[in-house]
């Protein structure tokens, strides 16, 4: 499979991340990628133009269409604009295309993760061979996901997993007692011990409690994330990831 690179313009990064923008549109008056070149399960790299790259997604379903005319455009903003997102000036200047590729989104989720590829001028969209997914890792036990740090990350000693919490063994998650524990997960953290713990359910965060100093260490803050590699079915790597 592919992996994706798309480059998007502000505001586009806000309301993909908050959910709103469901469905990444391009429209181009040449057969260009990723006009033909993606399918569902594939995963997509957002970047903001000129600037990071922020989020990842994956690929739900995909809708291509050519031979468009100014007609069909109207058409296809009425019917998927609320998903879209788009506004008067985008539809106004997509209006001569005639080829269309609308991508319906799931799992889309903060990162600064990214493959390699080379920047071209003016081009907004790249497919790269599916080796060069950082996420993929080439590991049979997942992909890699990163959790951002909140202040109590750092005051508290604690990490939540909020809507991550899936990625983690069911097995592993706990009470609040540690007669109640499930199984403990290895957790081995980047220049710094390995630690067992498993998982408080009710709070979605490790039970482990020693997260500042070794964050502080890190030189990380608030809105940083840590990045979970994952090395078997019970343990991960641990890494820091800086977001300035």
């Amino acid at each position: 499979m592919s992996v994706h690179v798309a480059i998007i313009r502000r505001p586009y990064d806000r309301l993909l991340l908050d959910g709103r923008k469901r469905i990444e549109s391009r429209l181009t008056k040449t057969a260009l990628p990723p006009f033909g070149c993606i399918t569902p399960g594939e995963r997509i790299y957002f970047k903001i133009s000129s600037g990071p790259f922020f989020a990842v997604a994956t690929t739900a379903r995909v809708l291509s269409v050519d031979a468009l005319n100014p007609t069909d455009i109207d058409t296809l903003r009425k019917r998927y604009d609320k998903w879209i997102c788009g506004d008067p000036a985008y539809w106004k200047a997509k209006r001569h295309c005639r080829f269309a590729t609308l991508i319906w989104l799931r799992d889309v989720e903060p990162t600064s993760l990214h493959p390699q590829y080379k920047p071209q001028y003016m081009r907004a969209w790249y497919t790269l061979a599916g080796a060069t997914d950082p996420m993929a890792g080439g590991s049979r036990y997942g992909d890699a996901f990163e959790i951002e740090l909140t202040s109590g990350s750092f005051t508290q000693n604690y990490v939540r997993l909020g809507k991550l919490a899936g990625r983690f063994p069911a097995s592993c998650f706990g009470g609040k007692t540690r007669d109640r524990a499930g199984p403990s997960i290895t957790l081995k953290l980047a220049s710094g011990p390995t630690v067992e713990t498993d998982i408080v359910a009710r709070q979605n965060m490790f039970r482990w409690r020693g997260w500042g100093p070794w964050l502080n260490k890190q030189k990380l803050k608030p809105g940083d994330r840590l990045r979970f590699s994952p090395e078997g079915a019970r343990t991960f790597l641990v890494q820091p990831v800086r977001m300035r």
